[in-house]
This record gives C-alpha cells, sequence and structure tokens, in this order.
C-alpha cells in the first residue's frame, strides 16, 4: 500500500482495487463490498495544521471559531463547516455547560489519522449514500474496534463527529460514518445546481456523481419551474425514494466499508465482525438507524448498541402500555408522524397557555393566538377565550404522549420551525412525493428579497457545510396556497381563516394525510386520502420490530424529550424488544432534566443537563461489557438535575452516575 506523511490534508490516497495486493487476508471483509460505486478516497490529517475532528483548526476552539475564507469555498473549508455546524448545532457550547470538562475534550492522538470517503449506489446515482471512516493514528490492530456514528436528522457525513465521533477516536476506534442517503443534497432548480459529495456546488446536468440531482427522476422539471421559480428539490423529501426504510441497511453497510478500509490498511490482521469489537450508535434518527441496523443484523456485525434518544416507528397497534407512577398513558408509542402532525396543529397554541407563557421567547404571540381562533373555529379546542383555549390546546399534547417536563419546550421546538419542518418533510418522504407534486401546498424556496426569492450566492455556496439537510438558512418552507400567492409559511396567511395562524390549513392537510380522515371541521378529499394511502406504505416500510437478536443494548433519552416524547420512543421500544426478543439484553436509562437539544438548554427556564454526558457513558459502558465481559447496569431512572441558571457551573452534582 501506499503511504503518505502525515502533514496537513493530503488528499486523493486510493487504497489498492479488490485482489489488488498480495498480502491481502482471505476473508469476504478485505474485498471491495459490491455496493460501492468506487474505490474509498484516502485523506491523511497531521492533527496540528488540519484534524479529523477539527478540520482545518488546530484545536476545538479554533474549529468553533473558525470563519470561512473569503471567495469560493474549498472541499476543506466546507468539511470544516460542516463539521462545526455540527458541534454548535448538537452540543451545549455555553460557558460552565460542560463543554471541555464531560465532552469537547479531545486527545491529541485522536485527531491525527485517516478519513476514508467512499459513496454507496446502485449505478443510477439516485442514491449516492456517503460512507466514510476514520482512523485514528493510535488505532491499535490487536485490539480493534468500529463505532458506527450514523448522521442524526437529516445532516451530512459529519453529524456526529461531536456527539460519538469524539468519544470514539479518543478510544482508539475507527468510526463509520453514514449519512444515511439524506445529508445535504438540495438541488437549485432554476440555476440547475447541486452538490457534489465533497460540498462543491456545481452544475447538475445529468451528473451521478451528486449527493442528489432531481434531474435523475424523470419528473417534467421545465414546467415545474415554469410555474414555480425559486424552487428547491430536497433529498430526504423528494427524492421518492423513502430513504428513512434503508437507514438500518445503510448503517450496516459502513460497518462493512469500515472493515474493508481497516483490512486494507492492516492486511495481515484479517479483521472480521469476530475478532471486532463493533458498537453500533448514534443519536436521534440516527440512533434509530442503528437499531434498526441491529435488528436486520444477519451477518453478526454488530457486537452491542449504545445509543440516545432514539427515533423509532412502533407497529401499529403493537398491544403495548406505558404507566408513569402507575397511571397510564393513555396514547403512546405511535409513529413520529402522527405526533408531529398532531403537534404541528397545537403546540403554537398551546404556548399561550397561562401556565407556562411567561416562558415564550421563540413563538410568536400574535400568530398562536390565531392559531389558538383557528383550532377553535375548526372545532379543535374548547373555549371562548385564548387562555381557555391555549390551556385545551396544552391538556391535549399531554393526552397524546407528551411529558408535563415538555411543556416549556414547546415553544422552541415551534419557534424553531423542528415540528412544522419535520412534519413537512416525512409526508413528502412517506408518499414518495416529487418536487413537482407539492403536498398539502407546501414547496421549498429560496429566501432573497422575497419569498420565494434568490438566495444569496454565498450563503448557497456554503450550505452544504452550514445546512442541516432540511429547508433552513437560505431555503425555507413555502405556502404555496396562501392568501395574495406564495409566501414563506410561518408569516402566510390562511384562507380558511384570512388570518395570519402559523398556517392552520397546512397543518390540518398534514394531519388528514395523517388519519386517513376529517380532522375537526374539515373534510378529507379524495385526492388526499389516496396520498394519505401512499404516507401509511411509507410508514409501514419504516417500522421496528424490537429484536436486537439478543445483542447487549444501551438506550439513554431525556424524560423532558419534547421532540420525540419517551412515551413513543424509549419507552415502548423497551417494551417491545422485551416482549420480542427472547435474549432480550437491553438497558434503558431515562435521564431526568434533559431534553433532545443540548445546544438549546441555556433558552430554556430551567437550564437542563446535557444528555450527551450519558450517551457518553453508555458508550463507555458498551465498550466495557464486549471487551471486558463487565454487567451493565440495570435500567433505571437517572435523577439529574438543571442547573440553577445558566450563569452556574456544570459538576458533578448535576450529573450522578448511572448506578452499578
Amino acid at each position: 500500500m501506499r503511504k503518505t506523511l502525515l502533514a496537513g490534508l493530503v488528499p486523493v490516497v486510493l487504497l489498492p482495487a479488490c485482489g489488488g495486493s498480495d498480502d491481502a487476508p482471505s476473508n469476504a471483509y478485505a474485498q471491495r463490498p459490491a455496493f460501492l460505486a468506487a474505490e474509498p478516497r484516502r485523506i491523511d490529517f497531521d492533527g496540528r495544521t488540519a484534524g479529523l475532528v477539527t478540520g482545518n483548526a488546530a484545536d476545538l476552539p479554533a474549529l468553533l471559531a473558525y470563519a470561512a475564507p473569503a471567495g469560493e469555498p474549498t472541499a476543506a473549508t466546507l468539511r470544516t463547516l460542516q463539521i462545526q455546524a455540527s458541534y454548535a448545532g448538537l452540543d451545549d457550547l455555553s460557558a460552565g455547560g460542560g463543554f471541555g470538562v464531560y465532552f469537547g475534550v479531545l486527545d491529541p492522538r485522536a485527531n491525527q489519522g485517516s478519513e476514508y470517503i467512499a459513496v454507496s449506489d446502485d449505478g443510477s446515482g439516485r442514491q449516492n449514500v456517503t460512507m466514510a471512516v476514520q482512523v485514528p493514528s493510535h488505532f491499535d490492530p490487536a485490539r480493534p474496534c468500529i463505532v458506527t456514528a450514523t448522521s442524526s436528522g437529516s445532516r451530512g457525513i459529519y453529524a456526529e463527529v461531536p456527539t460519538v465521533g469524539e468519544w470514539a477516536l479518543g478510544k482508539g476506534c475507527a468510526v463509520a460514518y453514514t449519512d444515511k442517503g439524506s445529508g445535504v443534497g438540495v438541488h437549485d432548480l432554476d440555476r440547475d445546481r447541486a452538490y457534489a459529495t465533497d460540498g462543491s456546488l456545481v452544475a447538475a446536468g445529468q451528473r451521478q456523481d451528486l449527493v442528489f440531482n432531481a434531474n435523475l427522476l424523470g419528473d417534467d422539471l421545465a414546467a415545474y419551474r415554469a410555474a414555480f421559480p425559486n424552487r428547491f428539490a430536497v433529498k430526504q423529501l423528494h427524492s421518492r425514494q423513502n430513504p428513512e426504510k434503508d437507514w438500518g441497511a445503510y448503517t450496516l453497510q459502513s460497518i462493512k466499508v469500515a472493515l474493508y478500509v481497516l483490512n486494507q490498511r492492516f492486511p495481515q490482521a484479517g479483521f472480521t465482525p469476530k475478532n471486532t469489537v463493533v458498537i453500533a450508535s448514534s443519536i436521534s434518527n440516527g440512533g434509530g438507524a442503528a437499531l434498526r441496523a441491529a435488528e436486520q443484523d444477519t451477518e453478526g456485525l454488530i457486537g452491542g448498541v449504545a445509543v440516545s434518544e432514539p427515533q423509532v416507528n412502533l407497529p401499529d397497534d403493537a398491544g403495548l402500555t406505558v404507566r408513569r407512577g402507575g397511571v397510564l398513558v393513555p396514547v403512546a408509542g405511535r409513529p413520529l408522524f402522527d405526533y408531529f402532525t398532531f403537534a404541528n396543529l397545537y403546540q403554537p397554541c398551546a404556548t399561550q397557555a397561562p401556565a407556562i407563557r411567561d416562558g415564550t421567547a421563540f413563538v410568536a404571540a400574535p400568530l398562536a393566538a390565531a392559531r389558538c381562533a383557528a383550532l377553535a373555529q375548526h372545532g379543535l379546542v374548547a373555549g371562548a377565550t385564548l387562555d381557555a383555549q391555549a390551556t385545551d390546546a396544552l391538556a391535549r399534547l399531554r393526552a397524546y404522549g407528551w411529558e408535563p417536563e415538555s411543556d416549556r419546550l414547546h415553544d422552541s421546538h415551534y419557534g424553531f420551525e423542528f415540528t412544522n419542518l419535520v412534519a413537512m418533510s416525512y409526508a413528502s418522504a412517506y408518499a414518495r412525493a416529487a418536487v413537482t407534486e407539492p403536498l398539502c401546498g407546501y414547496s421549498v424556496g429560496g429566501v432573497g428579497a422575497t419569498t420565494p426569492g434568490t438566495p444569496a450566492e454565498a450563503a448557497l455556496k456554503s450550505f452544504w457545510g452550514t445546512g442541516s439537510g432540511l429547508p433552513a438558512g437560505p431555503i425555507t418552507i413555502v405556502n404555496d396556497q396562501a392568501v395574495g400567492g406564495p409566501a414563506k409559511d410561518t408569516v402566510s396567511v390562511s384562507a380558511s381563516t384570512g388570518r395570519a395562524d402559523y398556517n392552520v390549513d397546512g397543518a390540518l392537510c398534514l394531519r388528514r394525510l395523517m388519519t386517513g380522515a376529517a380532522v375537526g371541521r374539515t373534510p378529507i378529499s379524495a385526492a388526499e386520502q389516496a396520498v394519505a394511502a401512499r404516507v401509511r406504505t411509507g410508514l409501514a416500510e419504516v417500522r421496528v420490530t424490537g429484536n436486537l437478536r439478543g445483542k447487549p443494548a444501551i438506550i439513554v433519552q431525556g424524560r423532558a424529550d419534547t421532540l420525540l416524547p419517551v412515551n413513543h420512543a424509549a419507552r415502548p421500544y423497551a417494551a417491545l424488544n422485551r416482549r420480542a426478543d427472547a435474549a432480550s439484553d437491553l438497558r434503558y436509562y431515562e435521564v431526568t432534566d434533559a431534553n433532545h437539544f443540548d445546544a438549546l438548554v441555556t433558552f430554556y427556564p430551567r437550564v437542563m443537563v446535557p444528555l450527551l454526558v450519558y450517551g457518553r457513558r453508555s458508550l463507555e459502558l458498551m465498550h466495557s461489557r464486549l471487551t471486558t465481559g463487565a454487567a451493565l447496569p440495570p435500567s433505571q431512572v437517572v435523577r439529574a438535575t438543571a442547573r440553577a441558571s445558566a450563569a452556574a457551573t456544570l459538576s458533578d452534582a448535576q450529573l450522578p452516575a448511572i448506578a452499578a
């Protein structure tokens, strides 16, 4: 194998092709996987001028302060921006919030090493799932380990560098990343440009080497461009593949890529799943992908699972109940699209309930009050006053599975557009809708002088690095059916009410696509019933089984999780696993005063603890289990406590250990 010096960033050192090395071990995992479009591309990092974790920056503080140089962004700059955006979007970086003490601590050896980039595709260019493997300088072939870090949300390949990658690299493990077929795949339709896998914005044409190219789908884009200018196609929404159905498969593929890379890097070692510790890990829907990978793992690729706040879609009518303190939770175990379309209706109104509105900072009160009035008009809340209507909306959210600890977090989740963004995105994904078929009047438009408009060129060119893979920043959700013409969704005027009420018409339509029936006083059309059937088909493709095939597993989740409520996620999944897996070895740790978004904790009245701390502790526990046979602590509630204020410093007093 050719070698390069670890001096800065040294690109394009190719691994030998399959069978190209006489001393390669004779095992299947030393052969290049058939799903790879080409040989992985290797880049070496010296850990000083450029790093696996820090990109172009020397250390983590420099990474967090990194600013892209003027001019055309290079691939290295975009990579650094994506890692930086992942830290800012997923970690609590506030003073005293634990960064640099409990996490954000980087072993210099972990920052030095090699990265291998590859693409999984069926030859059509329509999948183009990005894979990456990082091998730190202190990887020990005598004690090999691989940790998966499947991207969360719809983020790009480097999403989990701060959550899983940093820990795994510090441990000396190779890290297997995948964007799971979503990533920042955005196609600028008017200008026919899209992102290459290295993040550069290029002319699309019929190119097959892009993250996503709507030209390859056979739609009449010319007619759509003319009728709807300044629109964008987004991979997760518009690939017409429902990529979520394959998130587990892509996670398993990333492990095979890691084994291949390691066998080429250390040709005498003969790495296989039997002699290599493999932990499937990630957070949010990356954690859900790890669980689904373990369920689908017929080859024994995975040794154990350690995930945080996983997004899982349980089977319909699973026959599971959830109780807290002996009290039955009336609605539990529903799929994401169900409870998101419910929240999308009620969250903005609920923020105006007298019991919690003193902390409202992100939802626009006039628009939220208008939503309450709209819900009353459509027969969906009770009460003649705003206070009564908002109180009823909050009670309905609690009855639908949200814990009381989530009450004050509804404001940020709706105000930051998490709820409506996910609801409209997953509707399109599950229905396999083309960009030319905007469901419920939703499209994705550019943010310029008007919306939809032409975004700033610099913002578009850097969006692969700064974006989350869903409409945000230079692109946004557009309500094509707004009074007066297409407008930004959140400020548009609804046709049924004549008010700016956070587009109640769109929210009602999305809920009808979930229920397949009328919602309140709004009937469902035959066309909507047909789309609802497609949504149900898509949902059926993403259900979990709960059977982890006896693998040891850890799930941690915050009790105040408002994005993925515990009653719809970890709690019922733990019960499903106990029933479905005869050799069940799952531990569930529920953490009080922890939520889904560590990056937002300083915005809340109670400054909650970072769940990331417990994610890292679970990885330590699983690593010990797989390497020494150490017993896993039993399932439990971990009584973490919020800080008194953002000015207080996080300490062990707020972060009790997982009890043995």
